[in-house]
């Protein structure tokens, strides 16, 4: 089985709109035309058995209509990170609810949500979604077409980590995009995930070499940031890397993101 553990898709009658809006803001093409059944055509196109959808709620008054949408389209095949804002925080019930649902994780951008990852007023959310077993899937490093600062560098999440160590945490683009320095400082060989997503293919060589020799593969999560990239030609040039063992290649590719999303029985 083959997971890609970052994608986004939006609803149907907003991804003409949304993806255009995205293409023209950060300079990216897109290789989905943003709607599930496009995510289901790439997949079935690459040979993806499961994809991750994350969606970020920009307004707090977002979060209900984003979660019931996100629950409405799980099915075989689709797996949905559960949303939330931090100016108005899901309390513990509530997230024991969506835990009991199926949800295992949270997807937050701390641009688009105007927060900075250490500042300690996150840090009691953040022992709350530990408490219930929970992770977070943050961006991290800077989103094209967004103005800085950028409020999660690999500096910022490391300080997290050391304050909160108890929660499980992904720092997507490996660590963050052009901050692939930064991340071999901070990051490296710390007990965290680091996705692939948007910047395996489009990052130096050396730095990419060394990210993914020394931080352990049993961290390390194959993601495309689809539509944002294409997962077939994501996956191939992961599973061609040299350096990577097959049994490298199958944890980062199925076997971690199984575990974190419960599906290993």
């Amino acid at each position: 089985m083959k997971i890609d553990f970052h994608t986004h898709i939006y609803p149907d009658n907003i991804a003409f709109k949304t993806v255009s809006a995205v293409r023209e803001r950060a300079g990216i093409d897109a290789y989905t035309d943003g709607t599930l059944e496009g995510l289901k055509r790439s997949m079935a196109a690459a040979g993806i058995d499961l994809s991750v959808v994350a969606a970020v709620a920009t307004r707090p008054e977002q979060v209900v209509s984003i979660q019931q949408w996100l629950t409405a389209i799980r099915q075989p095949g689709i797996e949905t990170l559960a949303a939330m804002h931090p100016a108005d925080p899901l309390n513990s019930g509530q997230m024991k609810i969506l835990r009991q649902e199926g949800f295992r994780g949270f997807k937050l951008h701390p641009d688009y949500q105007d927060f900075f990852v250490d500042d300690p007023r996150m840090y009691p959310l953040y022992e709350a979604i530990a408490v219930e077993g929970m992770f977070i899937l943050f961006h991290a490093g800077k989103d094209r077409g967004l103005p800085y600062p950028v409020h999660a560098t690999p500096k910022r999440i490391a300080a997290v980590h050391k304050a909160v160590p108890e929660l499980c945490m992904i720092a997507a683009h490996l660590g963050g995009e052009e901050a692939y320095e930064e991340t071999a400082v901070h990051l490296l060989g710390q007990n965290l995930y680091l996705d692939t997503s948007f910047v395996l293919r489009n990052m130096p060589a050396t730095l990419r070499e060394r990210l993914l020799k020394e931080h352990p593969a049993e961290r390390l999560l194959f993601a495309s940031d689809s539509p944002w990239a294409d997962q077939g030609e994501e996956l191939q040039f992961l599973l061609q890397l040299p350096y990577l063992t097959e049994s490298d290649k199958e944890k980062i590719c199925f076997s971690n993101a199984a575990r974190l999303l419960g599906l290993e029985n």
